[in-house]
């Protein structure tokens, strides 16, 4: 229809949907009833500002009302004819390092993205499929797949019982979720009496899954496993460790499972050096994407779109490695690096190492300032249900598996992790906590010097 689609995540603050309207320049805002407070208070001042605004999907105040607006149309419409370099979409950042970034997307971008991952996924019209991650960001892409091969897809936020009641009710055949969600899901299967045998497929993403619960997961859900890894500046996933490659590492090369996969058909992986040299295989350097759908640069963003896109070769911020056969396997975001006592430390490393730990459910690692190391190394780590393990347990644990300048300084075991807006978990919320004048807010089961 030639608009523009812009996402609004119902995470964000106030403060940030602010941001986002504002940087789009957003003519027309839809809101959901239940996610209205968190505007209530500014919809006059958006009125005030030229901006329409209307509800949907339930009782509301506001004086328009989507179904109602489409009930007394008269059908008529025009449709503008469109290029593919003409702008498709704006997709927002989690905005975990400061203000969500304006992600602009072509129309090429978004066709070339939803063609191949429908075509790496092997979708069909007798799908039948659940979307339970942020649809508000770039992952607007994956959630239209059915637009493409006509399956029909549930929309839903993620709690255990209720995906597999779906699962169940509608014969759900392929999902998306993160390792946390897959964890709960399988405990869950193990424990209950609901019918799965209709999956053929799980999508995961956003972090790597251990050897044990994979191999777990293919023992209750009995389907296939895909690994996929993008980022929202490359339109979605261009690389995937398929199932192939999982039965393999579950085979005995369980390395595999730590990678990403393989580039997918529409994109190009290179590992370069910091002047942007492509570096030998097996080396660590920086992560470069390339292809169509790569993003059109950043909105209102000039002096950062200098920085990160180049041509169409996007330089990531994640740092890598890619083996002789062409599997990247990732380090870690170059902002996420801890430098302590003078040695650098990738926190990946130290939270693969510690989701080996059986009774580990998850591991995030980070750096608070320190007087003596400049920065000490955290671990905030969840534990799987049943599981006793204290923070002298885990501390033995990373003593047997990594270098001692990775060992954790502190180890903390928290009930829960902090999430930002694409459900990742928030470091900068618990660096946060950690790092607050007067002392840390949590008890600190344990400290190394």
């Amino acid at each position: 229809m030639g608009a523009v689609r812009a996402g609004l995540n119902w995470r964000y603050s106030t403060r940030e949907m602010m941001h986002v309207i504002r940087d789009c320049d957003a003519r027309l805002i839809f809101i959901e009833a239940k996610c209205l407070g968190s505007l209530a208070e500014q919809v006059q001042e958006l009125a005030a500002e030229g901006r329409v605004v209307v509800g949907f999907g339930g009782e509301h105040d506001l004086s328009l009302d989507y179904d109602r607006l489409i009930a007394s149309h008269d059908g008529g419409f025009s449709l503008p004819t469109l290029g593919e370099d003409d702008l498709g979409a704006i997709g927002y950042t989690s905005g975990t390092t400061g203000n969500p970034k304006g992600v602009l997307l072509s129309n090429r971008n978004l066709f070339t993205s939803l063609v191949f991952n429908n075509m790496v996924n092997g979708y069909t019209k007798q799908d039948r499929r659940i979307y339970v991650t942020n649809p508000a960001g770039i992952n607007i892409n994956t959630m239209c797949m059915n637009m493409i091969t006509g399956m029909p897809t549930v929309l839903e936020n993620f709690q255990a019982e209720r995906f597999l009641d779906l699962i169940e009710e509608h014969r759900i055949t392929t999902v998306t979720v993160v390792p946390t969600m897959l964890r709960r899901i399988i405990d869950d299967v193990k424990t209950g009496h609901w019918d799965v045998s209709s999956l053929r497929q799980v999508c995961y993403g956003t972090m790597p899954a251990t050897p044990a619960l994979i191999r777990d997961a293919y023992a209750t859900l009995g389907c296939e496993f895909l690994n996929r890894y993008g980022v929202s500046e490359s339109t979605g996933a261009i690389a995937l460790l398929d199932n192939p490659g999982h039965q393999q590492a579950l085979a005995g090369e369980f390395e595999l499972l730590r990678s990403v996969g393989r580039a997918m058909p529409h994109a190009d992986i290179q590992i370069r050096d910091e002047e942007g040299r492509e570096v030998p295989r097996g080396e660590l350097g920086l992560v470069w994407i390339g292809g169509d759908t790569i993003m059109q640069g950043y909105l209102n963003l000039p002096e950062l779109n200098e920085k990160t896109v180049f041509g169409k070769w996007l330089k990531t911020g994640d740092f890598g490695r890619m083996d002789d056969r062409g599997y990247v396997f990732l380090g870690d975001r170059q902002h996420n690096m801890i430098v302590t006592g003078g040695f650098n430390v990738y926190p990946n490393a130290v939270e693969n190492a510690l989701a080996e730990r059986k009774g580990v459910a998850e591991a995030a690692v980070f750096g608070i300032p320190h007087p003596q190391w400049g920065e000490a190394v955290v671990a905030a780590v969840t534990l799987s249900a049943g599981s006793n393990l204290t923070a002298a347990d885990l501390d033995r644990h990373c003593r047997e598996n990594v270098s001692k300048f990775e060992v954790p300084k502190y180890i903390v075991v928290l009930p829960e992790l902090p999430r930002g807006n694409t459900d990742k978990v928030n470091k900068r919320a618990l660096q946060d906590m950690l790092s607050q004048p007067g002392g840390v807010p949590w008890t600190i089961d344990k400290e190394t010097v």
